[in-house]
């Protein structure tokens, strides 16, 4: 899975014409970054390749357009997401249990990577080839997987019969808003923000008791 973008520095001058270009985690952390702060309209080619210290090119020669860059980039963002998703659901568990671990490990996962709950809710505003594309790869396989737990909970009356998109949007926009946010966050408390272990995994099993306790039923 990737490693947090790393913060990157303009070198100071023009650089050689035969300068080694930046290494693809690298270009796709700075890509992801900026379209999460900017969105994709506020995206050039030529922004991106100035902040990694390459030519005017470079980028258009490497991904051929914007679009293709942004799929790239969301790829490198999002499946590493999913495939953390899937790798620490234990389909032998009981069904709130996987719930459960489904909120920590998506909150764990955002917490170093706030890009992901940006670039959705940027992308969630109005229906283009960008969202059918980020609903199609990476949305609705976990939404798949999940929504037959969910179900299965509410045929065994031991949650309320409420859609899974309720469930999905406390999570995403709600749970995961604080990674998402972290200016806004900061000014109210800038221990929030922290990313250390402890304080994160505390924060996620504080909203995993809020979300199961406001779906459970009694008994």
């Amino acid at each position: 899975m990737p490693d947090n973008p790393p913060r990157l520095t303009r070198p100071r001058g023009r650089p050689p014409k035969d300068a080694q270009f930046a290494p693809t985690d690298q270009v796709l952390a700075a890509a992801i970054e900026a379209f999460s702060v900017h969105g994709y309209n506020g995206v050039s080619l030529r922004a991106v390749n100035e902040q990694l210290g390459g030519s005017r090119n470079l980028l258009h020669q490497r991904f051929g357009s914007k679009a293709k860059l942004w799929e790239a980039a969301v790829d490198w963002a999002f499946r590493p997401l999913v495939d953390h998703l899937v790798a620490g659901d234990d389909e032998s568990a009981d069904p709130m249990v996987r719930l459960r671990m489904l909120i920590r490990n998506f909150i764990e996962y955002s917490a170093e990577r706030p890009y992901l709950a940006r670039v959705i809710t940027l992308e969630g505003v109005a229906a283009t080839d960008r969202l059918e594309y980020l609903y199609r790869h990476y949305i609705e396989p976990i939404r798949a997987r999940y929504i037959l737990v969910f179900e299965l909970l509410a045929e065994q009356g031991r949650i309320k019969k409420v859609p899974y998109e309720t469930f999905y949007f406390l999570l995403t926009s709600g749970g995961s808003a604080l990674y998402g946010q972290t200016a806004l966050a900061s000014m109210m408390n800038p221990e929030l923000t922290s990313t250390e272990e402890t304080r994160v995994r505390l924060y996620a099993e504080s909203v995993a008791e809020v979300i199961l306790n406001g779906l459970a039923l009694p008994g």
